[in-house]
């Protein structure tokens, strides 16, 4: 590294000023996107649901797996759970924090 490269607050190379302006910029303008999807009406209900949804989905697995995945369309709606789930997961991670 030479002298004249900065570093930014997660210790990665920035080769000059200019391109800080562009990673605060950067940081900027997906703080104002969070924060309007904060503001926006749909989104407390969106939270809600997919935290309800990420408790209560585990427990559509217990059939699959007590029964053993046995066929292609077993192990396709078991896969279908799992990123349903994980969906919800991301959906509701926000759900009740303050």
């Amino acid at each position: 590294m030479t002298e004249s490269t900065l570093q930014n607050e997660n210790n990665s190379a920035v080769g000059s000023p200019a391109e800080t302006g562009e990673a605060t910029a950067g940081r900027t303008k997906l703080a104002t996107l969070y924060d309007r999807y904060q503001d926006h009406t749909l989104t407390t209900p969106v939270e809600v649901l997919g935290f309800w949804s990420a408790v209560a989905l585990p427990f559509l697995y217990v059939p699959l797996l007590f029964n053993g995945i046995s066929s292609q369309g077993e192990l396709l709606t078991f896969v279908g759970l799992l990123a349903l789930n994980v969906a919800a997961l991301l959906a509701g991670h926000g759900h009740k924090r303050e």
